[in-house]
């Protein structure tokens, strides 16, 4: 009884603390549950199969615990706390698909935490202005009614930004509606994808109503840049120098290197940045007369 709702308790978390660091959280999954009631000879017990951890190396951020807590408990009290968490979690989703060639799918989820958060912006500005209704509100910003959503998201969600606006609400509705190409939709969102992800984070920490100090520790050069969850990505360019036509080596059907590492070292320094050192060892396998010369290596941050 106590397995589910334990498990989605931690799960309701993850939003939230990709909302605190700015990074994206790979998929979690329940792996083990079991009794602990005291002096029974039964005891019930759980366990899902999960793939073992790899050694592939992935980017990562450091959580700030004590904006974090506090982020958590002003939520928690917040009257819109369940927009909130609405919005965050679109906006964990959109870190999820933050890398090349996914901008399409990331803005369309930035787009959806601005929606979900839009009436929680509403009722905040007529909290400010000593006001009980959107009617009223719209009366004194002198639009319609039927307007104020988008004013409110435009104006005040996304500060003004009437070029990130239009573009994001084009892209959105293209990749909704299917009445934009893939390539439109994908040059829309690839123009205006930071800046929606700063406006969406800003926003909801914002309205969370977070003390100056957390406010700027989550919003500081430390936490500004949105960081997906994917592997540091690594390629070798050479060339294939000898005479003859047949490239593999015996039993392959094209010629290779058999590439694998090995984490020397990993520690996270004083400044909180993560430092680690990879020996890579890589084993030839072509044909007989057929050599390789390596030209280049490289490792990138994928993003």
């Amino acid at each position: 009884e106590a397995l589910v709702p334990f498990a989605n308790a931690g799960f309701s978390l993850l939003p939230l603390l990709s909302l605190s660091t700015n990074a994206a959280i790979g998929e979690t999954d329940i792996e083990l549950g079991f009794e602990l009631t005291p002096g029974v000879s039964e005891r019930q017990y759980f366990q899902s199969y999960i793939p073992p951890e790899t050694d592939i190396i992935h980017n990562g951020r450091l959580i700030n615990i004590p904006a974090t807590v506090t982020l958590l408990e002003v939520l928690s009290d917040h009257t819109d706390s369940e927009r909130l968490r609405r919005g965050a979690n679109q906006y964990r989703l959109a870190l999820q698909e933050w890398r090349l060639g996914r901008e399409s799918l990331s803005l369309a989820h930035l787009w959806m935490a601005i929606e979900a958060i839009t009436k929680a912006k509403v009722r905040s500005e007529c909290a400010v202005r000593g006001i009980t209704s959107q009617v009223e509100l719209a009366q004194q910003l002198g639009v319609e009614l039927k307007q104020l959503d988008g004013y409110i998201r435009k104006e005040s969600l996304l500060k003004g930004d009437k070029e990130c606006y239009d573009k994001a609400k084009e892209a959105s509705d293209g990749f909704e509606h299917g009445f934009l190409g893939y390539d439109k939709i994908r040059e829309l969102a690839t123009g205006v994808r930071q800046r929606m992800a700063q406006y969406v984070r800003g926003a909801i920490l914002e309205l969370c109503g977070l003390h100056s100090d957390a406010f700027t520790v989550l919003t500081s050069n430390s936490f500004e840049k949105p960081m997906g969850y994917w592997p540091i990505v690594k390629y070798i360019r050479g060339k294939l120098i000898g005479k003859g036509d047949e490239l593999a080596a015996p039993g392959n059907a094209y010629p290779l290197l058999k590439w694998s590492q090995i984490v020397k070292s990993f520690d996270i320094g004083s400044d909180g940045k993560i430092n680690y050192e990879i020996d890579e060892k890589m084993t030839v396998e072509t044909a007989e007369g057929i050599g390789f010369q390596q030209l280049s290596f490289e490792a990138w941050q994928a993003g």
